[in-house]
C-alpha cells in the first residue's frame, strides 16, 4: 500500500510539473480576451495564465473545461485544465458574456 501511495504522489507531482511547464497566457478585460484563441497540444496537461487589464472583475469559465476562476481588475490567475483531447472547446467571462468569448483548440 505504501509503495503505491508514493507512485501516486510521484505521479501527481509530475502531471503538475509539466502542466506548470506548459502555459498559455491570455489577457482578459470587460471587452474580451486576447487572443481569443488558445492552441494547445492535445494529450498535455497545460496552464492558462489570465492577466485581467481591466477595471472590473472577470470570470474565467469553461463549462467544457470544467473551470471557473474569478480575477480580480489588475490581478494575474492561473487556471490549471487537463490533458485534452483533439479538438475545440469553448470559453467566456461570464460576467461580460456577449462581448467576451474565445476557444481552446487541441491539436
Amino acid at each position: 500500500m505504501r509503495k503505491f501511495a508514493a507512485a501516486l504522489a510521484l505521479a501527481t507531482i509530475a502531471l503538475s510539473a509539466a502542466a506548470a511547464d506548459n502555459v498559455v497566457k491570455i489577457t482578459a478585460n470587460e471587452n474580451g480576451f486576447t487572443p481569443a484563441q488558445l492552441n494547445v497540444t492535445a494529450g498535455q496537461a497545460f496552464v492558462i495564465e489570465v492577466q485581467n487589464t481591466g477595471k472590473k472583475a472577470v470570470e474565467f469559465e469553461s463549462k467544457q473545461l470544467h473551470v471557473e476562476k474569478v480575477i480580480a481588475a489588475g490581478k494575474t490567475a492561473q487556471v490549471k485544465v487537463k490533458a485534452l483531447k483533439a479538438g475545440s472547446y469553448k470559453f467566456f467571462d461570464e460576467f461580460n458574456e456577449d462581448k467576451a468569448k474565445g476557444e481552446v483548440v487541441a491539436k
